[in-house]
């Protein structure tokens, strides 16, 4: 069995705003110990013949303590020949935040949201052995976790490519289930999502797209997402930046990284969202972190 996971701790400040009014803003700043830390614990069996098991999943804790422990992904897969059958309890995939290249620290939910929305639940796929840099999946998806039967399933069609320094990705999703009522606030049917990076070796760009969102509701599916992402190494330092767009709604982030170590390095990053997400109308935010961060 192996463990993994990551440990930080710094400084940071954020200041956001949920409903358009400066009645509802809110600003938090200070200390914050241990405000990444995960850990993950990964058990693989050689069963012979060419067959492996691999079993994986991750629990985070906040940084107050007495906090509680969340469990996050976790998946068994059977490898092969053939390729490789997995089950997930995860989150809904997004292939155009592949483009965002930059190693950002800061968090998803206050920014990530106005442009991707991504779903908790319960996946079960399958993933081609590669064929001179193809491999091809299929995956279906339920919104719902456990023993719950869910009313909606989304079935991914997909694909990816690498060869030396490029590497590009393709999804179809087509979504059963939908109510009349979902659909006419706004969820879509079907979507298609893509992302490619290129390591020009000064620097890694990548760029993704992915139309109208499936499976969400409100003003915020009804336009393209394009993402973007800058990722600059110069020694033990890297600068960066990721963003992306959907509609009027945006976010980025941008930062430094310089590396004490292989595992660990000091985080200075910057980020500013606005727009609509799924759980925040008319949300502005924006946050800042400095600090060390140490992968184990």
């Amino acid at each position: 069995m192996t463990l993994s996971g990551t440990f930080g701790a710094g400084y940071q400040s954020f200041y956001g705003n949920t409903s358009g009014t400066t009645a509802a803003t809110t600003a938090t700043k200070g200390i914050n110990p241990a405000t990444d830390t995960s850990i993950k614990a990964t058990v693989v069996e050689d069963l012979g013949g060419g067959l492996k098991v691999t079993a994986a999943g991750q629990f985070t804790m906040g940084g107050s303590r007495a906090s509680s422990v969340n469990k996050e992904d976790s998946s068994v897969s059977l490898a092969g020949s053939f390729g490789t059958v997995s089950f997930a309890n995860t989150r809904s995939s997004d292939t155009a935040i592949m483009a965002n290249v930059f190693a950002s620290w800061l968090p998803r939910v206050s920014f990530y949201d106005t442009v991707s929305s991504r779903a908790e639940g319960d996946s079960l796929g399958y993933t081609s052995p590669s064929i001179n840099g193809f491999n091809v999946g299929v995956s279906q998806f339920e919104v719902t976790q456990g023993t719950a039967t869910s009313a909606a399933k989304s079935n991914v069609l997909s694909s990816t490519y690498t060869v030396g320094p490029f590497a590009a990705a393709l999804a179809y999703k087509s979504t059963t289930g939908l109510t009349t009522a979902q659909i006419n606030a706004g969820a879509k049917k079907t979507n298609v999502e893509a992302a490619a990076t290129y390591d020009l070796g000064v620097a890694k760009v990548g760029l993704g797209y992915d139309s109208a969102t499936t499976g969400g509701t409100g003003t915020y599916t009804d336009k393209a997402m394009t993402s973007y992402g800058v990722s600059m190494p110069m020694g033990a330092l890297t600068l960066g930046v990721n963003a992306a767009t959907r509609g009027t709604n945006k976010f980025y982030d941008a930062g430094a990284n310089y590396d004490l170590s292989k595992r660990t390095s000091v985080r200075v990053q910057f980020g500013k969202s606005t727009g609509t997400s799924a759980s925040a109308a008319n949300y502005a935010g924006n946050q800042y972190r400095v600090g060390v961060l140490h992968n184990f």
